[in-house]
C-alpha cells in the first residue's frame, strides 16, 4: 500500500529540529556521492485564461539513508503586482486564488516502488527554513542574538524556527508592509524569542542592530538594503540576489553555495534568454510565448549578481578546505541553494518513516501506479 499524506499529516510528524539533522545527513551525503539530484527546472507557457503565465517546477533527488527518491513537482499560475510599499511581487495559484498544488512523489530505491504522495506546502516551508539554518550554524557569529526578518509569511516563522535551533537568539525585527502578518510573527515568536520581539512597517527599512539578517519575501526588487548591514552579519534570501541590492553584494565578503563547487553552479544557472527565465532566478527555465505573452512578464530588478570570486562550496567548509568564518566582523551570505531535490529527498524520508510508524496517512493500493506494460 502507498500512501497519501496531507500536510496535517506531516504536521503531527516534523518539526525543525528533524529537518536540521535530516538536511544536514543528506548534504553530507551528496558531497561523498552516497546520494544526486537534479536541480529545479521550470517550464513556461502562455496561460489562455490569464493575464499571467503558467509555470511547472520540479526537482528530483536521492537519500541512501531514507532509501528513496523523491521528485517535487508544482503547477501554478504566476502573475505580478505591486505591493503596500511598491515593491513588485510575485503572486500565484493553481484553479483559483487561495489554492496551490505542489506534490512530492516518493519511490523506494530498493524495488522502485511508489510508496507515498505528500502535499509539500508545510514540508516546504520547514525545509526551506532548516537550510537556512543549517548556513546560520556554520557561518553566523557564536554570539549572535538578534534577527533582522524581512517578510512575515510562513517562510519567515520557520526561518525564525531554525536560527533559534543554532543561536541562541532573544529578539527578533520584523520589517513588512502587512502589519497583521508581521504582528502576528512576533506574537508567535515569543515562546521561542521572548518579549524582546517587535515589527516594522517595511520601506526600504533598516536592518541595523542584527547579526542575522533573513530575506523571505516574494518580492522581484532588492529589499535589503546594504547600507544598513552590521559588520559581522550573517545574511541569507529565499530568491537569491535578487533581494540583494547593490551595496549588500558589494558588503559581503564570501557567498557560501550548497553547489559543490561552482562548475556545477554555472552549470545549473544557464544564460538567461528571457524575461521569464530571468524571473526562475538561477535555474533553469524553458519559456514558450509570443512577444506579446512574453510582455505580461516583468523585468527582474536585480542590482547586484553573485560574484563568482566570492563563491565557496559548503563542501569545501565540510572537507576543511574552507575557513567558515575567520573575524567577528566580515559579513558573510549564502549564494544559492541549488540541491532542494537532496532536501526534498531527505525530508521527504523521514517524513515518510515517521508517519509509518503512527499510522497516518491514507492508503491507496500500489497496484493503482503500477502497470504490466513495459514503458
Amino acid at each position: 500500500m502507498a500512501l497519501l499524506i496531507s500536510n496535517q499529516d506531516v504536521a503531527q510528524v516534523l518539526d525543525i529540529k528533524i529537518c536540521l539533522d535530516a538536511i544536514e545527513e543528506g548534504i553530507k551525503e551528496y558531497y561523498r556521492g552516497d546520494a544526486t539530484c537534479r536541480p529545479r527546472i521550470d517550464v513556461w507557457a502562455p496561460s489562455a485564461t490569464s493575464q499571467g503565465y503558467y509555470q511547472w517546477g520540479s526537482m528530483e533527488g536521492t537519500s541512501r539513508r531514507y532509501g528513496v527518491f523523491a521528485t517535487r513537482i508544482k503547477s501554478d499560475i504566476a502573475y505580478w503586482s505591486a505591493g503596500e510599499n511598491g515593491a513588485r511581487t510575485q503572486e500565484k495559484y493553481c484553479q483559483r486564488p487561495g489554492l496551490f498544488c505542489g506534490l512530492i512523489l516518493l519511490f523506494s530505491t530498493e524495488n522502485g516502488e511508489p510508496l507515498a504522495v505528500i502535499n509539500d506546502g508545510y514540508l516546504q516551508h520547514l525545509r526551506v527554513g532548516a537550510t537556512a539554518g543549517i548556513a546560520a550554524k556554520y557561518l553566523a557569529r557564536e554570539d549572535a542574538d538578534t534577527v533582522g526578518m524581512i517578510g512575515s509569511g510562513s517562510m519567515a516563522w520557520t526561518h525564525a524556527l531554525a536560527f533559534a535551533e543554532v543561536r541562541k537568539i532573544t529578539r527578533i525585527q520584523v520589517f513588512s508592509p502587512t502589519k497583521k502578518n508581521r504582528e502576528a510573527l512576533c506574537g508567535a515568536s515569543r515562546p521561542t524569542y521572548g518579549n524582546r520581539s517587535h515589527s516594522r512597517r517595511f520601506r526600504g527599512g533598516s536592518v541595523k542592530g542584527a547579526q542575522i539578517v533573513s530575506a523571505c519575501t516574494d518580492s522581484v526588487v532588492p529589499v535589503i538594503p546594504g547600507r544598513s548591514i552590521e559588520p559581522g552579519a550573517f545574511v541569507c534570501t529565499v530568491k537569491g540576489s535578487v533581494e540583494l541590492d547593490k551595496s549588500s553584494v558589494e558588503r559581503i565578503r564570501t557567498f557560501y553555495t550548497f553547489a559543490p563547487n561552482n562548475d556545477a553552479l554555472g552549470q545549473q544557472g544557464g544564460a538567461p534568454v528571457s524575461a521569464a527565465q530571468k524571473i526562475s532566478g538561477t535555474h533553469r527555465a524553458y519559456v514558450a510565448g509570443q512577444p506579446e505573452d512574453l510582455a505580461r512578464i516583468p523585468e527582474i530588478h536585480r542590482e547586484g549578481a553573485f560574484d563568482r570570486q566570492k563563491l565557496i562550496s559548503f563542501k569545501s567548509l565540510f572537507d576543511g578546505k574552507a575557513p567558515g568564518r575567520v573575524d567577528a566582523e566580515e559579513i558573510l551570505g549564502v549564494g544559492g541553494n541549488h540541491i532542494p531535490g537532496i532536501q526534498f529527498a531527505s525530508v521527504g524520508g523521514a517524513t515518510y518513516r515517521l508517519i509509518r510508524e503512527k499510522g497516518l496517512g491514507r492508503e491507496f493500493p500500489t497496484d493503482w501506479l503500477l502497470q504490466d506494460v513495459r514503458n
